[in-house]
């Protein structure tokens, strides 16, 4: 039986050049039409258009400090010699991180930067200016912005920001589907009793496990022996 000997190298980059061209004669590097998915499940998929914020984040101003909402005008002209005292409900609400301001609210008094001077008054020795220790409307994200532009590999992190945005679905490519055909008559699959000249398939795992990796969905074919006939 006449055996098939190749003596000459083919230079990486050619080889990798005709592999390209090849895929790109049979149509397999077109990604295909997009399909729309839930923004939790987005995680390694590549978007197939920009993505835009539906809501800004957050959408009112909110506490960044715990402390006492305040119209910052009712604290100028406070200092450690003349401290000023704020009635507690009528001047001041009490407020945790992230609560919206009351109306008429425009800052946040730490709470430790005051002392209660009365059971219904606290006291100030500092004024402070408008919208400090506030998260304003629009601070992580605003309405209409770009979250994520078209071909963007979506991390952990994009789908924080695009849940933060408003943004529930999100326009994705197919996962591309690749095939893994280990050869080789000496070839055994995993788990297999080995007996001399056997070699366990450790490659068509390996390579599945980099597809998954990387994104795609890997299909596993079983061995395929020699035919030295073909």
């Amino acid at each position: 039986m006449k055996r098939a000997i190749f003596l000459e190298e083919k230079p990486l980059e050619e080889a990798l050049a005709g592999y390209w061209e090849f895929l790109q004669l049979l149509g397999a590097l077109d990604p295909g039409p997009a399909e729309t998915i839930p923004v939790e499940t987005s995680c390694g998929r590549v978007t197939a258009a920009p993505v835009f914020a539906a809501v800004s984040h957050p959408h009112f101003h909110a506490a960044a400090m715990d402390g006492y909402a305040v119209e910052a005008r009712r604290t100028f002209g406070a200092t450690e010699q003349r401290p000023r005292r704020l009635r507690v409900g009528a001047e001041v609400f009490p407020v945790d991180t992230g609560d919206m301001l009351p109306e008429g609210c425009d800052a946040v008094i730490m709470v430790e930067d005051t002392h209660v001077a009365t059971p219904g008054e606290i006291e100030i020795t500092a004024a402070v200016f408008p919208y400090q220790n506030v998260r304003v409307i629009g601070e992580d994200v605003v309405a209409t912005e770009m979250l994520l532009p078209a071909n963007h590999l979506i991390r952990p992190v994009d789908v924080g920001a695009l849940l933060a945005g408003g943004v529930e679905t999100v326009p994705v490519y197919p996962q591309p589907r690749v095939a893994v055909i280990p050869t080789g008559t000496e070839v055994v699959p995993a788990g297999t009793r080995l007996q001399p000249g056997d070699i366990v398939d450790f490659n068509s795992p390996m390579v599945a496990a980099m597809v998954r990796e990387w994104g795609g969905i890997p299909v596993r074919y079983q061995i395929v022996p020699d035919d030295f006939a073909a």
